[in-house]
């Protein structure tokens, strides 16, 4: 998301604001403070109150008491809410007129890519970006070359064609065709959509499905032989992102069986439901991840979503109710007549 598609103040744009000034930082090659900056933006993204609402109300000491948030970036976000910027980063944008998060969302490019772009050619821009890789520049910077230079080109004409959330309409037709298509794949037992799409969001980012099979490569590279599959952003053993027409990005994870309910879990949650899960499972001397519970070395649930609610003591969340952890807290509270502490580190 950009700072223009967030309004001024509110959870996301402060997200943006700190995710910029983060990269700025990187740029500077500054160690340990870019990481603080990420972790406080997944903070306040994940927040079930706005930000500002705590400023009013606590004021900097309730913004310092949230998780990954000290006095330092307490004081920042509250320059940002009450001035619409800060001081800090208008400098840093003086010092080096980057389009930083710009240039971050295209796929390829990292926090070192970004410095080696700026510190070698100079790009400021998607159009410098795009001038330099059609001159062949690119290639000859380290660790680039023509094979790479040439899937940034790929990926800048898809940031062309704009990133744009996709209506849950348009999206699940086509989710559910590659789901059926996948499921019939010899290797594969079953599969599954996952992530947004599965929670019934209005709009997506893309289209997350979970695969279980016994030969986990076959089964991931069975979504590169579909003809949807308009560019492949990268292949593994385990997992492929691939963006498929007409424009939407999909990521095929497969796993084990026995894994597979636990990584339809782990995928469908949003990032604040599956951290309150973990933590939930740390406050019972357990372990939980995308490959199962465990307690110790032996995985005790993992094969469907039903067994691993069981073994964390939570009745069956829906898909659309796994957003957040105040729907944990409430499950909590209805099961054990309280709520333990998940705000504690991992």
């Amino acid at each position: 998301m950009t700072a223009r598609a967030a309004s001024t103040g509110s959870n996301s744009w402060l997200g943006v604001q700190l995710r910029e000034l983060s990269a700025r930082l990187d740029l500077d090659d500054v160690p340990h403070r870019p990481r603080a900056y990420r972790r406080a933006a997944e903070t306040l993204e994940q927040l079930d109150r706005p930000a500002r609402s705590i400023l009013a109300a606590e004021g900097t000491p309730g913004l310092d008491a949230l998780p990954g948030i000290g006095p330092h970036i307490a004081a920042l976000i509250r320059e940002l809410i009450e001035t619409g910027t800060s001081e800090q980063l208008e400098r840093l944008r003086r010092e080096k007129p980057i389009d930083v998060l710009g240039l971050l969302a295209v796929h390829g490019i990292g926090r070192k890519a970004l410095r080696v772009l700026w510190e070698e050619l100079g790009i400021k821009n998607l159009d410098d970006l795009e001038r330099a890789l059609a001159k062949e520049r690119v290639r000859t910077l380290p660790g680039f070359g023509a094979k790479r230079e040439e899937r940034l080109r790929q990926a800048v004409r898809i940031q062309r064609r704009g990133n744009d959330r996709v209506s849950r309409k348009k999206a699940l037709p086509i989710a559910e065709k590659l789901r059926a298509a996948i499921e019939q794949h010899p290797s594969v037992e079953k599969c599954s959509i996952a992530g947004s799409l599965r929670r019934r969001a209005a709009t997506v980012g893309d289209i997350d499905l979970v695969a279980a099979s016994n030969d986990i490569a076959a089964a991931a590279a069975c979504l590169l032989e579909r003809p949807e599959v308009d560019y492949v952003y990268s292949r593994g053993p385990q997992r492929v992102s691939v963006r498929v027409k007409p424009g939407v990005d999909v990521d095929l994870r497969t796993v084990n069986p026995w894994s597979f309910g636990s990584a339809l879990l782990y995928f469908t949650g949003d990032r604040a439901h599956t951290v309150a899960l973990r933590r939930l499972a740390l406050a019972q001397g357990l372990r939980l991840n995308e490959y199962g519970l465990f307690r110790g070395p032996r995985r005790i649930a993992g094969e469907t979503e039903g067994e691993l609610y069981e073994s964390l003591s939570l009745p069956y969340l829906a898909p659309e109710m796994r957003r957040g952890e105040s729907v944990i807290r409430d499950a909590l509270r209805k099961s054990w007549g309280e709520a333990p502490d998940l705000n504690r580190g991992e």
